[in-house]
C-alpha cells in the first residue's frame, strides 16, 4: 500500500459479491472484451448472425459488441429480454435478444457510436448485468452496469493473427478496412522491429507477414504502421515480444523487491546520518549498475519489482506518531507520467529497462491507481468535477471513515485524494497513464497498490486496458495485486483474480502462518493448513501468486524471530540478532519461500538478515558485501543457492506440490512435474538432526531408484522409491532429481 500503513487496520473486506467461476481468455472481439469459456460454444451457434468470425483477406474492420444473457438451468425461460443502455435511453423498447439456438442463452449485437457505453440486460422488466462481460461502471445511480468499448470504424485496423518468436520473428497481420473504407496503401505500410526495417510480405491486399532474424536474445518490438487509399491511418500496432532459449513462464518468476531510494546509488554512497523517513539517494543508475554486477542473477533472481518511481511533492510532510516524511517512496504521485528527478529522470529508466531485458530480467513498477497527492494536476482540475471520492477531504481512513465501512472511498492519509475509480472519464484515465508506464518504458508488469480500496471493476479494467493495448502478440502483462490481509484472508485476495483481472496476489496468509510457525507460536501442522487454505482458494483461477516473507509494510523477519520487532520504528529499532537461532529460521524461512509454487519474491535486505521494525524501519540503506557480517552473508548464500536451483529445476517452478507429512516441528512436501521431474522438501524445527525415511508416492512419475540430490548438501540415499536422508537441526533438505540443478 502507501507508504505510511497504519498500524492496527483491520484487514480490508471485499468489495462486495463472490468471486466468480475463473475462466479461460476470452476470444477478443470488436470491443476488447473476452466471452467465458462456458459460452464459447454457444457463440458458435450464432456468428454468421453475430458477424463475430475471423474477417476474411480484405475485409471490414466490425466494431459491433456482442451482449449475452444465460437464463438459469433451473428457471422457466423469459417472455422478453432487452438490452437497455445509454445508446439508446435506456428505452426496453429498442434492442430485443435474440435465442443463439442454445438453452436458455441469448444475445444482441450491438453497434453504438465509438467510446464507452453502459447497459443492462432487462429481463421481463428486472435489470441484471451481462454476466458474459467483465467489464462494468458505475451509473448515475450509483449502480454498476456492463460497459462496453466501440473502437472507431471510420479509420482503418491493424490486426495480429499469429506470432512464434522462437530465434527470430514470424508474424501475420491484417489490415482491416475502415467501413466502407479503401484498401491497404501498400507503399504507405512501414515495419520495423525495434525501429530497424523488417522483412514484410503482402498477400491478398491485405494479409502481412512479417519475418526478422538474427535478432539477439532479450525483448524486442514489432511495429506496424500503415495508412488506405483513402490517407486515413490505422493505429499503429505495437507488438512487444521475447527472443530466449525457452519460453518465460511467470511460475518462472523469482521476484526482487527494491526501495530505489534505499537500494543503491549510482556514483557514490547513500547517506546514512539522515532521517530514517529521508531521502538518502538510492537511484535508478545504482539499480542499473547492480544489474551490471550480476547480483540478481547471482540470486537465481528473474524479475524486478521497483518501487513507484511518480515524481513526487518535495519538502516534509506531515507523518503518522507525529513524525514527518519526505516521499522517498514515491506512493504519494504528484505528476502521473513524470519518471522522478530524484531517481533520474526517463533516461536513467529507460537504461535500467534495457539492461536487464539484455540479461533476460522482467521489470514490474509499483503502480499506485488509488490516490494522489492533493498537489496533483487531476485533483487540482477535476477535484469538484466527480473524479475523487469526498473531495473536500472529510473521509480519511481510520479516522473520520471506518477502514472496515469506507475502504473503497475514504483518503488514505489527508493529503492522498482518493480517485474515484467506478467513474467512466476515472477509469478511462486511469487505464491509459497504467498503459503508458508499461508502453512507454517497455515494462513486463505491474505491482498494483491497494487492490481492496478500489471497487473490484478498477483492475478488470487495467486488465482489458493492457490486453487491448500490449498483449496481442502472446506476452502476458503480469499484474500482481497488494491485498493486505490476515490469516483466512483467502476469498479477499481470491476476489480479484482471473483472466479477466489480476495474474496474481502476494499470499499475505500464509506469509503470516509462515512467521508464526518459526516464532513458536504455532505449529507446522498450522503453517500446513494455511498452505492448503490457499491452494483451495486459488485452484482453477489461472493465477501465478507471489508467495512473499515480508515486505516494506510489515517488520524484518529476522527482528521478528528473535523477538525485538515490536520496538518503536524510529525511538527504539532493533539491532541485529546477537545468536545464530533467528538467523538459522530465516534460512528455514527461505527454503520454504523458494520451494513454492508461484512467483516467490525477495525483499531487499532479506536476502541477508537485514533487521528492523515495522515502517519505516524496515527500510534501512541496503548493505553488500563487506559490509555484511558473517552470518548475513551465510545466509544470503543459502538464497543464492536455493535460487539458482530454483531457477534450474523445473519441479521447483512448475511442479505440482503436495503434503507429504506433516507434525508439530516437521513439514515434508513434493513438487512433481511430470516426465520423472520431482524434488522433495523437508523442513525441521527440531534441535536436533532428524532422520527421515520417505516413500515417493506411487503416483508421481519417478522412476525407481533415480538418484536425488540434496541442493544444500545432505547425503540422500534412494532405493525404489524409498529416500533416506537426515535434516540438520533447524535445518531443511531440498532433494532433486535433477542433479545438475544442484550446485557445488
Amino acid at each position: 500500500m502507501s507508504a505510511d500503513r497504519h498500524e492496527g487496520a483491520p484487514p480490508p473486506r471485499p468489495a462486495g459479491g463472490a468471486a466468480g467461476v475463473p475462466t479461460p481468455p476470452r476470444r477478443a472481439s470488436r470491443a476488447g472484451s473476452r466471452l467465458p469459456a462456458l459460452r464459447v460454444a454457444a457463440l458458435a451457434v450464432c456468428l454468421a448472425a453475430c458477424g463475430d468470425a475471423s474477417p476474411p483477406a480484405g475485409a471490414e474492420r466490425d466494431c459491433s459488441f456482442v451482449a449475452f444473457y444465460q437464463a438459469p438451468a433451473t428457471a422457466v425461460l423469459p417472455a422478453r429480454v432487452a438490452v437497455v443502455g445509454d445508446f439508446n435511453d435506456w428505452d426496453p423498447d429498442a434492442v430485443d435478444m435474440e435465442p443463439t439456438g442454445e438453452p436458455g442463452l441469448y444475445y444482441a449485437v450491438l453497434a453504438p457510436e465509438p467510446g464507452w457505453h453502459t447497459y443492462r440486460i432487462l429481463v421481463d422488466g428486472e435489470t441484471v448485468l451481462d454476466g458474459s462481460n467483465p467489464l462494468t461502471l458505475l451509473g448515475d445511480d450509483g449502480h454498476e452496469a456492463s460497459a462496453m468499448h466501440i473502437p472507431d470504424c471510420a479509420a482503418p485496423g491493424l490486426e495480429v493473427r499469429g506470432l512464434a518468436a522462437a530465434g527470430g520473428l514470424a508474424a501475420e497481420v491484417a489490415f482491416l478496412r475502415a467501413r466502407a473504407g479503401a484498401a491497404l496503401d501498400l507503399p504507405t505500410l512501414v515495419v520495423t522491429v525495434d525501429g530497424t526495417a523488417a522483412a514484410a510480405a503482402v498477400s491478398a491486399g491485405s494479409e502481412i507477414a512479417v519475418t526478422a532474424v538474427g535478432l539477439l536474445p532479450g525483448k524486442h518490438r514489432l511495429r506496424v504502421a500503415a495508412r488506405d487509399r483513402d490517407g486515413i491511418p490505422a493505429a499503429p500496432l505495437e507488438v512487444p515480444f521475447w527472443i530466449e532459449a525457452e519460453p518465460f513462464d511467470w511460475r518462472d518468476a523469482l521476484i526482487y523487491q527494491v526501495v530505489v531510494d534505499r537500494f543503491r546509488r549510482g556514483g557514490g554512497a547513500l547517506r546514512d546520518d539522515l532521517s530514517i523517513t529521508s531521502f538518502r539517494g538510492g537511484d535508478l543508475e545504482g539499480l542499473t549498475a547492480a544489474i551490471a554486477d550480476g547480483y540478481f542473477e547471482s540470486l537465481g533472481v528473474t524479475a524486478l519489482w521497483v518501487s513507484p518511481l511518480y515524481q513526487n511533492p518535495e519538502g516534509v510532510l506531515p507523518g503518522h506518531a507525529g513524525h514527518e516524511s519526505e516521499a522517498y517512496h514515491g506512493y504519494w504521485p504528484s505528476e502521473p507520467r513524470t519518471v522522478s528527478a530524484r531517481f533520474g529522470g526517463e533516461a536513467a529508466l529507460d537504461a535500467l529497462v534495457a539492461a536487464a531485458h539484455a540479461r533476460g530480467l522482467r521489470v514490474l513498477m509499483d503502480l499506485v491507481p488509488n490516490h494522489v497527492h492533493e498537489s496533483h494536476p487531476y485533483y487540482r482540475e477535476h477535484r469538484w468535477d466527480g473524479w475523487f471520492n469526498h473531495p473536500d477531504g472529510d473521509c480519511v481512513c481510520g479516522a473520520a471513515c471506518s477502514w472496515g465501512g469506507f475502504i473503497e472511498e475514504c483518503w488514505f492519509d489527508p493529503f492522498l485524494p482518493d480517485l474515484r475509480w467506478g467513474y467512466g472519464p476515472v477509469v478511462e484515465q486511469g487505464a491509459a497513464d497504467a498503459v503508458y508506464w508499461l508502453d512507454r518504458f517497455d515494462l513486463d508488469g505491474l505491482r498494483i497498490d491497494a487492490v481492496p480500496m478500489m471497487p473490484r471493476l478498477a483492475t478488470r479494467h487495467l486488465r482489458d486496458a493492457v490486453h487491448r493495448r500490449l498483449e496481442t502478440g502472446g506476452t502476458h502483462v503480469y499484474l500482481v495485486g497488494e491485498t493486505y490481509t490476515g490469516t483466512g484472508g483467502q476469498p479477499s485476495i481470491r476476489y480479484h483474480l482471473g483472466p479477466q483481472g489480476l495474474s496474481g496476489q502476494f499470499d499475505y496468509p500464509v506469509m503470516w502462518a509462515l512467521r508464526a510457525t518459526l516464532a513458536g507460536r504455532t505449529t507446522m501442522v498450522d503453517l500446513d493448513a494455511e498452505v492448503r487454505r490457499s491452494e483451495a482458494s486459488w485452484e482453477g483461477s489461472g493465477a501465478v501468486m507471489a508467495p512473499i516473507l515480508g515486505n516494506h509494510d510489515v517488520a524484518r523477519l529476522v527482528s521478528e524471530l528473535n523477538g525485538d520487532h515490536l520496538g518503536a520504528p524510529w525511538d527504539a529499532p532493533p539491532p541485529a540478532p546477537a545468536t545464530d537461532k533467528p538467523y538459522q529460521l530465516l534460512e528455514l524461512a527461505w527454503s520454504f519461500l523458494l520451494t513454492q509454487p508461484g512467483a516467490p519474491v525477495i525483499y531487499y535486505g532479506d536476502e541477508v538478515g537485514m533487521p528492523g521494525a515495522s515502517d519505516p524501519d524496515n527500510r534501512r540503506n541496503m548493505r553488500f558485501g563487506d559490509a555484511l557480517t558473517e552470518r548475513e552473508a551465510a545466509v544470503r548464500a543459502h538464497v543464492a543457492r536455493l535460487g539458482q536451483a530454483r531457477r534450474c529445476s523445473v519441479a521447483l517452478r512448475r511442479g505440482e506440490r503436495r503434503t507429504l507429512l506433516v507434525n508439530e516441528n516437521l513439514y515434508v512436501y513434493g513438487r512433481d512435474a511430470g516426465a520423472g521431474t520431482v524434488a522433495l522438501v523437508a523442513l525441521s524445527l527440531a534441535t536436533v538432526p532428524r532422520d527421515l525415511h520417505l516413500d515417493v508416492p506411487a503416483d508421481w512419475s519417478f522412476v525407481d531408484d533415480t538418484p536425488l540430490a540434496d541442493a544444500l548438501g545432505a547425503a540422500v540415499a534412494v532405493a525404489g522409491r524409498s529416500v533416506t536422508l537426515t535434516v540438520p537441526p533447524r535445518g531443511a533438505a531440498v532433494l532433486l532429481s535433477e542433479s545438475s540443478c544442484v550446485g557445488e
